[in-house]
Parts: C-alpha cells; sequence; structure tokens
C-alpha cells in the first residue's frame, strides 16, 4: 500500500536479535528535498541549518520559527527514543502545522522513495517513533489544535499533535472526560495514542481506543486525505475503515485528526491500596472489584513487592504506603462516580471498597 510511509521491525521486535533490518530500496536524502520541505512548509527556498531554538522530539515543543530542523541538536533528539534504547540516523526533522502539509510532504516522499516515520510524542518503549536508519521524520507537534468540545454529544474533535493532558483540560472545562488515561500524558499525543491504539489507566471502565474513537482524518502515503471523521456513536454504514489506522502504526497512512466519545468527567474519585498474599489472590480480587463496584470501577491495577522496593530504592520522597504490611503482591483500585449517583457516592465507594 505504501512506499513512503513504512514502519520497519524494531530490534528485538520480530527481529530475533538485536540487529535492525535491511534498509531497504529507498533514495537517499539531498539537499534539493531539504530546499523542497523549506519552500512548502515554510515558504522559503533556502537550504542551511534549521532553528536549533527549543527542544524536539523527546520534548518536543510546537515551534513557528523552523518546521524544518537539519541541526545537529534537534536531530539527535528526535533520532532517540526516551529511554535511549533505538537510535536512527535521520537527516531532517519535518514538523508540518496543517493537514494540507502533511499531504504535500508525503506525496512529494511517495514520488522520491523517501521512506518516512510518523512521529508524536516519542514516549513510546518499543522505539517506534523514531527511525531505524534514515527516514524522513514526520513530528506532527505543530497540528495541535482542539477542534471542537461538544458537551451535547460528548465528543471531542482534535488535531493528532495536542498533548492528551491538554485534551484532557479542554474535556474537563466541559464536564467531560477522555477515555483514556497514561503515565506519558504530559508528552504523549492523542494521534500517537490512536495509532499505536494504547491502552491506560482507563480501560477497565471504558475499554480500548477502538471502541472511542468515533472517526479520523488520515493522509495516505501518496498524499490523498482519507476524510473518515465521523462524530456519530451509532453508524452501521459500509466499511468501516479506520479501525485500519487503529493501532496500525503509522504504516497505512499518517492520523491528522481524531474524533473521540467523551463521558462525563468522574465527580468523586476514591482510590484504595491494598495488599494481597498471592497472584490468585489478586485476579480474585479484580474479580470481585467488578461484581461490587460494577460500572464505578475505572482502574485496577497489579504490582509485586519487588517493583514497590525499587520504586522506593530509586524514586526520592516515596513512602511504602503500608509499611506493616509486606505482602508479595499489591493492587491499586480506583472508583469513579459521575453526574446525579455522585450525590454521596464517596460514602458508598469507600463501603464498598473497604468491604
Amino acid at each position: 500500500l505504501s512506499r513512503a510511509v513504512r514502519v520497519a521491525p524494531r530490534p528485538g521486535r520480530g527481529m530475533g536479535g538485536p540487529f535492525p533490518p535491511p534498509r531497504g530500496d529507498y533514495a537517499t536524502l539531498t539537499d534539493t528535498d531539504v530546499a523542497y520541505f523549506r519552500r512548502v512548509l515554510e515558504g522559503s527556498g533556502e537550504d542551511g541549518e534549521g532553528s536549533s531554538g527549543g527542544d524536539v522530539a523527546g520534548d518536543v515543543k510546537p515551534s513557528s520559527i523552523s518546521k524544518v530542523r537539519v541541526d545537529a541538536k534537534s536531530l539527535a533528539m528526535a533520532n532517540e527514543d526516551w529511554m535511549k534504547k533505538y537510535k536512527g540516523k535521520s537527516k531532517v526533522l519535518l514538523m508540518p502545522s496543517s493537514t494540507a502539509e502533511v499531504s504535500l510532504v508525503l506525496k512529494y516522499c511517495n514520488t522520491r522513495k523517501l521512506a518516512v516515520v510518523p512521529q508524536g510524542g516519542n514516549t513510546g518503549l518499543v522505539g517506534g517513533g523514531v527511525p531505524v536508519h534514515d527516514e524522513v521524520i514526520l513530528n506532527l507537534c505543530n497540528l495541535n489544535k482542539i477542534v471542537k468540545v461538544d458537551p451535547s454529544d460528548g465528543v471531542l474533535v482534535a488535531e493528532a499533535g495536542v498533548v492528551l493532558e491538554d485534551l484532557e483540560h479542554a474535556a474537563n472545562a466541559h464536564g467531560l472526560c477522555v477515555p483514556l488515561d497514561l503515565g506519558a500524558k504530559g508528552r504523549c499525543q492523542i494521534g500517537g495514542n490512536v495509532s499505536t491504539n494504547a491502552g491506560g489507566l482507563r480501560l477497565v471502565k471504558y475499554g480500548s481506543l477502538r471502541g472511542s474513537v468515533l472517526g479520523l482524518e488520515v493522509v495516505l502515503a501518496d498524499g490523498r486525505v482519507l476524510d473518515l471523521l465521523r462524530t456519530l456513536r451509532k453508524d452501521n454504514t459500509g466499511y468501516d475503515l479506520k479501525q485500519l489506522f487503529i493501532g496500525g502504526e503509522g504504516s497505512l497512512g499518517v492520523v491528522t485528526k481524531v474524533a473521540i466519545h467523551a463521558p462525563p468527567a468522574a465527580l468523586v474519585a476514591n482510590v484504595a491500596f491494598i495488599g494481597v498474599c498471592s497472584f490468585s489472590a489478586a485476579v480474585g480480587a479484580m474479580r470481585l472489584a467488578k461484581q461490587v463496584l460494577g460500572s464505578n470501577l475505572s482502574a485496577f491495577e497489579f504490582l509485586d513487592r519487588t517493583s514497590l522496593t525499587l520504586v522506593l530504592a530509586q524514586l526520592k520522597g516515596t513512602k511504602d504506603p503500608l509499611p506493616s504490611n509486606k505482602s508479595p503482591f499489591y493492587v491499586v483500585v480506583e472508583v469513579t462516580e459521575a453526574g446525579d449517583s455522585a450525590g454521596d457516592g464517596s460514602a458508598g465507594s469507600q463501603t464498598k471498597i473497604k468491604n
């Protein structure tokens, strides 16, 4: 389907070893290519160094100064994942600010046979957002507009580069929430969340993103824009093409806009940290929590004593939540209630958790 937009297998991820796959029969970036990117993204025909101001990739900041980066600092950060496990050798970082610009870039790269790797907040754990070799890096941080918040229908529409935490704040201001919560929410982008089908802490309550995403706008490898940006929760007309791109990691096209269902925000939240004597007891606790708490159960997380000991040793200021209970396993249970059911829900939830 694509020559330009292609996600190569990662070392250790279907590769069976630490060595990257062969580069493939792709073109090599030239000064002429960089000049074209400057012309379509910045309205300039000049070659040369991009702006070195502002961090990129590992901590990308939207920039109006330069959307074509070729300086060493920008490339060093964009070529490496935040855990410093994977490192590419890209010679250019592109930061388009509209769907039209993404389309122009991909159309050109497809014609030139230049490989491309889409990049969001670069917060993943498997290096999917960095080049395997010298692919063109297409970072979407400048597509950062929240298009619509509809509290009546419970729908959010946002560009792919919107940071998850910013989207959550916008939703909260209208009494809604995003059905996804991640530890990296301060940097990860909604387009990357959708492209990796991120699970997150709220999956037990709202299910996977596949069920929450209502529509997408996607740019294909040849530059064509696929408008699947529906906001209907019930749509049984024809093929559900957006599902091809959820979890596709940019291999079939680059997500540029997302429409997502936003449920009512919780008015009451209670969290319990519980020690259990065995793994089977932890599984039993989850089963019991689902039975007793029902739809109010919003998160159920598991950790063992070794993990807790590591956190206490490595992170300053942390304390053992249960210093007198050295259990081999622990579970964290979160209960939330929204709307009228939360009138005196705090006491009710606490009672259920204690019981």
